[in-house]
């Protein structure tokens, strides 16, 4: 039997996620497909994922300023999770730049705050959402997803 993927219902749309070792610890980056955000975490047992991504994900979005109805609203339609197996090539491209960017933080810091490395993530003007950087792009989701008063 085939999983068939179900079209996201969110705000944000498909995530993917790439798996890395930094030493000998295995992180996961998670990365949204229409903004490039992205949320790094340890890779841990399978059945915390969600839960952990969900609160990071919540922890990043207050930071860049997204209000909390909005967050809730995204976050609830994360009940169920899956990550999309067709990732565009420009998503690799940056997912792959993002990797390099984690680890050479962890090469200059030894123990970052992965809040802090999703946050510098978010910062970096990235080609495939036309030189934006991703909190701002994310910025323009919610903008226009807000109701207009």
């Amino acid at each position: 039997m085939v999983n068939v993927a179900l079209p996201s219902t969110n705000k944000l749309g498909d995530w993917c996620a790439n798996s890395f070792n930094i030493g000998r610890h295995p992180y996961i980056l998670i990365t949204n497909e229409r903004t490039l955000l992205s949320v790094v975490l340890p890779l841990r047992e399978s059945i915390t994922f969600l839960p952990r991504f969900v609160l990071s994900l919540r922890s990043l979005l207050k930071t860049i300023g997204i209000e909390d109805k909005l967050i809730d609203e995204e976050l609830r339609e994360y009940r169920e999770f899956q990550l999309t197996r067709k990732t565009n090539r420009h998503t690799l491209g940056s997912m792959n730049d993002f990797v390099y960017q984690v680890q050479a933080r962890f090469q200059i810091d030894g123990n970052p705050s992965l809040e802090d490395i999703a946050w510098e993530l978010s910062e970096i003007p990235c080609g495939p959402v036309k030189y934006f950087l991703p909190r701002e792009a994310v910025r323009q989701v919610f903008s226009a997803a807000a109701p207009k008063q």
